[in-house]
């Protein structure tokens, strides 16, 4: 049985020949990652008694969010949680007299916006950039 050269090529070019007939997989689906609150934020908040500076020290892990809240008026635990970008945390603050403050807010990036209630003292507006 003759082989003829071209046959031989023929068989090599398609043995050797890379795969590229089929299609490569698709890429791995590439959401946008979800928003998150760990950080620490420098705070403006402004209300009935002025402006104040507040930082804010959050962990987030999964929708809860936890964390040290740090004023003129000492140290406070922080809690709550977020859904996307929209959140709520409390702290209370005060030395003799403790206030619930409810934060609640929109997270967009290293930046932070909404509003507090300070329970009887009234009400807020606040912004924030992570440091």
């Amino acid at each position: 049985m003759k082989t003829s050269v071209a046959s031989v090529v023929l068989v090599l070019a398609f043995v050797a020949a890379p795969r590229a007939a089929q299609d490569p997989p698709p890429p791995p689906n590439q959401e946008k990652p979800a928003p998150t609150m760990t950080g620490t934020w420098a705070l403006e908040v402004h209300h009935s008694a002025g402006v104040s500076t507040p930082t804010v020290t959050i962990t987030q892990t999964g929708e809860k969010l936890a964390g040290k809240y740090v004023s003129s008026y000492g140290e406070s635990e922080l809690t709550g949680s977020i859904k996307g970008q929209e959140f709520t945390f409390t702290v209370e603050v005060g030395t003799e007299q403790k206030v619930r403050v409810v934060y609640t807010g929109t997270l967009d990036r290293d930046t932070v916006k909404g509003s507090l209630t300070m329970g009887e003292m009234g009400e807020g507006t606040f912004t924030g950039k992570r440091k």
